[in-house]
């Protein structure tokens, strides 16, 4: 599985800690693959949260769970991030925007927007692990809804 991902922006100064740039990268890689569900899993502390708009986990495999309901519906993506930056004092809250492809089982595509906190925590190891992360995704079929209704 991948660890680096190709298409990381750039970090601002304030994130500084090579062991937290390369989590995030670890993670964008394996966000756009859907064959190490558990090596998503190990990411996150073993109480972590992982929640996309309404859907929502807790622990291990709960998350499993989740990311492997999210693959069945749509077979392949591409992240693009295009900024990540802190929320707060510390490199351990992380907030994210950036945009997202997808490729349907039947063949289209379709693309959203998103944005994403992410809390972290240093494991006994001095590992930096998720803690929680969040993402609100809106795709451009949902403005177009708004704009009708």
């Amino acid at each position: 599985m991948p660890r680096k991902f190709h298409k990381m922006p750039g970090l601002p100064d304030v994130i500084d800690d090579p062991k937290i740039q390369e989590l995030m990268s670890h993670y964008y890689a394996t966000s756009n693959h859907d064959s190490d569900h558990e090596g998503f899993a190990d990411m996150f502390t073993a109480d972590g949260e992982y929640s996309m708009n309404d859907r929502k986990a807790k622990g291990r495999e709960e998350i499993i769970s989740l990311r492997k309901g999210l693959w069945s519906h749509i077979p392949t993506r591409d992240h693009t991030p295009h900024q990540i930056y802190t929320h707060g004092r510390d490199q351990l809250q992380l907030m994210a925007r950036g945009d997202i492809k997808y490729k349907h089982h039947m063949g289209h595509e379709t693309s959203s927007e998103w944005a994403a906190y992410y809390q972290l925590k240093m494991d006994e190891n001095g590992e930096p692990k998720f803690r929680k992360i969040h993402i609100i995704a809106v795709s451009d079929s949902m403005f177009d809804k708004a704009r009708v209704g």
